[in-house]
């Protein structure tokens, strides 16, 4: 009898330690639904003394899908300096260290915002400023997995994606700062929490913004590390797109064809604005990224 027990609690070992390293195998090779399968191919332009060359083009290998500029970030590294590569003509200044972080995109008036929210206390989000509230009142707050929308600021969730976003006036503006967003699921098959696709469009203060939420993860898998997008809608102009602190004219100039999008079969290309980036013989690293996922293929000539 004795012998029997110890078969069963062995083959009930091994049972559970089959389905805990399945579940550990599925956690490990989740990947998100974000960033792209395009593979970025490159060829090169000139490069001399002058400050207003063509150096290099950019286009996309069979198979690929189109992309908005408003969730590229497109940059050029040489000797260690980035230079932002913009459509809109301005780019982002590196920001000091801290829990809210935001990056302009390709498209000029989109911003990423990275949030830390690793710790207890809460963080809140100025939409205007694309930065902490700093003593303003906030448009958003974050704790954990609790987003808040601030005192007095509106929103409603459209099944839209960000791109295709624009203001409605019969829109019923229907959350405010009484409850949570409902802006995830929890996947238990995975232990994830995953981003819902819906869009926010968000009233503060008179002026319309759209939200996206992209992730809960950093780079590293890290979580409470929030991802958005975020833009103001209607062309409204806001402190973040006029503060010289935040905003400088970009030294990299992307010439494409107007429409939004790079374009699956679209070559682009990326000339000096003004500031000779390399004049001869140089290194260019090229970082291409699609919602905060790399483009692979063609990275450096």
């Amino acid at each position: 009898m004795s012998r029997v027990d110890w078969r069963i609690k062995l083959l009930s070992v091994f049972v559970i330690f089959v389905i805990s390293m399945g579940y550990y195998a599925n956690i490990v090779t989740y990947d998100e639904q974000l960033g792209t399968k395009n593979i970025l191919q490159v060829e090169k332009g000139q490069m001399t003394e002058s400050s207003n060359d063509i150096l290099m083009n950019l286009s996309f290998g069979p198979g690929a899908e189109n992309l908005s500029w408003n969730a590229v970030q497109l940059s050029l590294e040489v000797d260690g300096e980035e230079f932002p590569c913009m459509v809109g003509g301005m780019s982002s200044i590196g920001q000091l260290n801290g829990t809210v972080q935001s990056k302009l995109n390709a498209d000029g008036s989109t911003f990423t915002i990275n949030i830390d929210a690793t710790g207890e206390d809460m963080q809140s989000i100025d939409l205007f400023t694309m930065a902490e509230a700093n003593g303003s009142t906030p448009s958003l707050t974050v704790q954990r997995t609790d987003i808040f929308l601030g005192s007095n600021v509106t929103g409603v969730a459209v099944d839209d994606g960000f791109s295709q976003v624009n203001y409605d006036s019969s829109l019923v503006f229907d959350e405010s700062s009484e409850q949570r967003l409902e802006w995830y699921s929890y996947d238990l098959s995975v232990h994830r929490i995953i981003p819902d696709s819906e869009t926010y469009i968000i009233e503060d203060r008179g002026v319309f913004f759209k939200v996206q939420l992209l992730s809960y993860y950093d780079s590293n898998d890290e979580s409470r590390h929030i991802t958005m997008l975020a833009s103001p809608l209607d062309n409204a102009t806001i402190p973040a797109l006029v503060d010289d602190s935040m905003i400088q004219i970009s030294a990299c100039s992307i010439l494409e064809n107007g429409d939004g999008v790079w374009g699956a079969n679209e070559i682009i290309s990326l000339q000096e604005n003004e500031l000779s980036i390399c004049a001869s013989t140089c290194l260019i690293e090229i970082r291409a990224m699609y919602q905060q996922k790399l483009i692979r293929g063609g990275n450096q000539i």
